[in-house]
């Protein structure tokens, strides 16, 4: 078997893994990889078994994903799944949370992809060398959307807070498109907030005063008094 050199692939109850193992414990968490001694056999089965539930979630997720932006009938949505930043969004968006349009372009110098869901706009590049950012612009932050454009590719800006965050190099056609979507989103009323139907009702309150009165605890003339003002709701 090929082990790792100089013994860092024993365990505790002395069992040793491969150098194959080795490196993929390294990868999932490298403080474990650098005290191995430290841990049993059945302690790295269950971090691989672990690794490949968590991979195979997050695959499940980025498939339904990518179908769920097949589904938006953009212009150019199949560069998209050439991006590597489609491969972070199962690890990025949240629960429930749905991508309603995309559009790719720059920003501080970085180029990646601009997403719309039903919760934000996020910016999203994966770079090969500095590796993964992302910066999200929640809706009820964002105080206007504009765009510009040009003979070939346009820009989109997100107006939050008296700051501007430009994206630009985008296809002169979607900036448009993009900016006039998000713009529609947020002029569209908010949903009213639910009002609490649990407050019990005027005669069960009158109830609640009677037995109260008969109780001793109110009197005669102060069970009338809070009946009277019960009433006067109905």
């Amino acid at each position: 078997m090929n082990t790792p050199t100089f013994g860092a692939g024993k365990l505790n109850d002395g069992s040793v893994i491969c150098t194959s193992c080795y490196k993929k414990i390294n990868k999932i968490n490298p403080s474990i990889a650098f005290k191995l001694k430290k841990h049993s056999l059945t302690d790295i089965q269950n971090l691989l078994q672990e690794k490949e539930e968590t991979d195979s979630s997050i695959n499940e997720k980025l498939y339904e994903i990518k179908a769920e932006i097949k589904s938006l009938n953009l212009s150019n949505v199949s560069t998209f799944f050439g991006r590597k930043e489609i491969n972070e969004l199962p690890q990025i968006l949240a629960e429930n949370e749905k991508i309603d349009h995309i559009i790719q372009g720059t920003y501080n110098n970085g180029n990646g992809i601009l997403v719309s869901t039903n919760r934000r706009l996020v910016f999203i590049d994966k770079g090969m060398i500095y590796g993964l950012k992302v910066e999200d612009f929640p809706l009820e932050k964002i105080s206007s959307i504009q765009y510009e454009t040009g003979l070939i590719l346009g820009k989109v800006k997100i107006h939050t807070s008296g700051n501007i965050a430009s994206i630009d190099n985008v296809e002169k056609a979607s900036s448009r498109i993009f900016a006039e979507f998000v713009r529609n989103k947020l002029s569209k009323p908010k949903e009213p907030i639910a009002q609490n139907s649990q407050e019990p009702n005027v005669l069960e309150q009158i109830e609640k005063l009677g037995k109260l009165k008969d109780s001793g605890i109110l009197t005669e003339a102060e069970f009338s008094e809070q009946k009277a003002k019960l009433l006067e709701k109905l």
